[in-house]
């Protein structure tokens, strides 16, 4: 008999956090594990919540205490009982604030709860290693994609349509976008979250794309799914995606001021060399985080821990 695996989400939008919990559940399931879902009574249940996808896999209650494993992300230890027993915990860690003094968001505090951590990039294994409060082994498994929307896009014109991703960053982004339009670009500026197939589909009528992570990101995977599309990327640097990313060799990596970021567009609209360059460069790299390789990072993990 498989044994139980237990997950918790409160959903209340797509992101890229529900993501790539969603990715863990069925990269347990193809391990062999029964694999269940409490989703929270404030949770969506529409197509933008991936687990409506499988309902006979969402449990009725949160039971952690009836299952062989459970899985926890973000603010999911809030739900776990106190005092009762529990079975083994994987914790996911995904971004930086699980380092961070925050008494409206006690993620470091959670770090002293016994578990088996995975963090999605050395940045935050670095981070949280740091507060000498982690209780428990940890393994860094980098963050992987969804390589179903790694096929590069055929080359747009090069004075095509900017976009920019402005959700973390606003005031910047909106400020950019009148930059280059007083400069005759096309902007396509995006500000609020989409469902993901609609924010891919937006994406993948750019000629340049501009994300603008926060200052320290856990890995920041929008990044990388415009280098998996075969797009020309401009990207400040912000801790976790410097996993994967590498200035003037897959993207160009300004500094986050508007003049700054605005130059590196102009640099790639008028160098098709680089522009080519960073692409090919870019695609090659999103080919090495695959879910595929995360799954058997995992399974190692697991064995690892005497959890499989």
């Amino acid at each position: 008999m498989s044994k139980r695996v237990l997950f918790h989400r409160d959903f209340r939008q797509y992101s890229g956090g529900h993501g790539k919990v969603w990715d863990y559940f069925n990269h347990l399931r193809a391990l062999g594990w029964q694999a269940q879902v409490y989703l929270t009574p404030q949770s969506r249940r529409d197509a933008s919540n991936p687990w409506m996808q499988c309902p006979e896999l969402i449990a009725p209650q949160f039971n952690p205490q009836e299952a062989d494993l459970l899985f926890l992300a973000g603010m999911d230890w809030q739900a776990v009982p106190e005092n009762k027993a529990l079975p083994p915990v994987i914790n996911l860690l995904q971004g930086m604030r699980h380092a961070q003094s925050a008494p409206a968001l006690p993620l470091r505090d959670f770090l002293s709860n016994p578990a088996f951590r995975i963090c999605v990039s050395q940045a935050v294994a670095d981070a949280v290693q740091a507060t000498g409060q982690v209780n428990g082994p940890l393994r860094v498994i980098p963050a992987a994609l969804d390589m179903t929307v790694s096929t590069p896009q055929p080359e747009p014109d090069l004075h095509g349509k900017v976009f920019i991703s402005a959700h973390k960053q606003q005031p910047l982004a909106v400020a950019l976008a009148a930059w280059l339009f007083a400069r005759g670009h096309t902007v396509d500026l995006l500000m609020d979250m989409l469902p993901r197939t609609q924010y891919l589909a937006r994406l993948s009528q750019a000629a340049v794309v501009v994300v603008l992570p926060l200052a320290e990101e856990g890995f920041f995977l929008p990044g990388l799914e415009a280098m998996a599309l075969g797009k020309p990327v401009v990207m400040p640097a912000a801790g976790g995606n410097l996993q994967y990313a590498r200035h003037m060799q897959n993207c160009l990596m300004p500094l986050p001021d508007v003049e700054s970021l605005g130059q590196a567009v102009l640099q790639l609209c008028q160098a098709p060399v680089l522009r080519k360059q960073l692409v090919q460069a870019a695609h090659l790299t999103a080919l090495r985080f695959t879910l595929a390789d995360e799954r058997q990072a995992l399974a190692a993990a697991l064995r690892e821990w005497g959890l499989m």
